[in-house]
């Protein structure tokens, strides 16, 4: 690997941004582990999202709503409630991931897409162009400044892009130690109804919001010794991904279209 190759890769971990990891985590789960007595009926908000019909969008909330009926998510369970919502399989974000110290705090902005397996992290500059690409699919990583012909590549292993950007997604959440986990449960926000789990991680505090209506992150926020660290803020544009965008520097054809050795 050359120095380029090196700077480049060292350069995407530390600048991407939320990329939600694999969405194809599915667990089957006995209906027995949710049922409570005279527990309320979570009703999902109808939500048109940009580029997707009434349709397409409901589908995916009334199988979360049949999911979550007679449910009360407490924090014994709220891990397999997240697990088992379903998502969408193709769609384009907008990620704002805010820094704070004293005195002072930065946003790091991204577009993430999803399409086919493959997920695809732009990281913008200041001025909303690109700056960084990450991609990975089918267990690979690659990650290239933008503009240029050559890129790093590499096995993912068990680290994913949002892992490797220290930055969370709803897998996050069902990673954690069951003890962690101080609070869990259903609130509404601007008009839809969210899983907000608190959470203990060692020397700080998390607040992690999951929609019920698409089973993404909405939103996180990080705290040490009663401060503010790091907010994550996720805005769901639309229910496709160009194809073209999936493609690796110097190549025509969609990586999720050709043989990964």
């Amino acid at each position: 690997m050359n120095h380029n190759k090196q700077k480049t890769a060292l350069i995407a971990a530390l600048c991407a941004a939320v990329m939600v990891g694999m969405l194809v985590l599915s667990f089957i789960l006995s209906s027995n582990l949710f049922q409570g007595n005279n527990t309320p009926v979570i009703q999902l908000p109808f939500q048109t999202i940009n580029g997707a019909s009434p349709e397409q969008t409901m589908d995916i909330a009334k199988e979360n709503l049949r999911r979550m009926e007679h449910i009360t998510v407490r924090p014994d369970n709220v891990q397999a409630v997240i697990a088992v919502l379903s998502r969408p399989l193709a769609y384009t974000m907008e990620v704002t991931n805010t820094l704070y110290w004293k005195g002072g705090s930065r946003d790091l902005q991204c577009r993430q897409y999803v399409r086919n397996g493959a997920y695809r992290t732009n990281t913008l500059n200041e001025e909303g162009s690109v700056e960084q690409v990450s991609l990975q699919y089918a267990g690979n990583f690659y990650a290239w400044d933008a503009g240029t012909s050559t890129y790093y590549s590499g096995r993912a292993g068990e680290l994913t892009a949002d892992e490797a950007a220290m930055l969370p997604n709803y897998e996050t959440v069902c990673k954690l130690a069951p003890e962690q986990i101080v609070e869990a449960g259903v609130v509404e926000i601007e008009g839809q109804p969210m899983i907000r789990v608190l959470a203990n991680e060692g020397t700080r505090t998390a607040v992690y919001v999951i929609s019920t209506a698409t089973g993404l992150l909405y939103r996180a926020e990080f705290s040490s010794n009663g401060e503010r660290t790091q907010t994550v803020q996720t805005v769901l544009i639309e229910l496709t991904a160009p194809e073209n965008l999936f493609t690796l520097p110097g190549e025509t054809e969609p990586i999720f279209q050709k043989h990964i050795s």
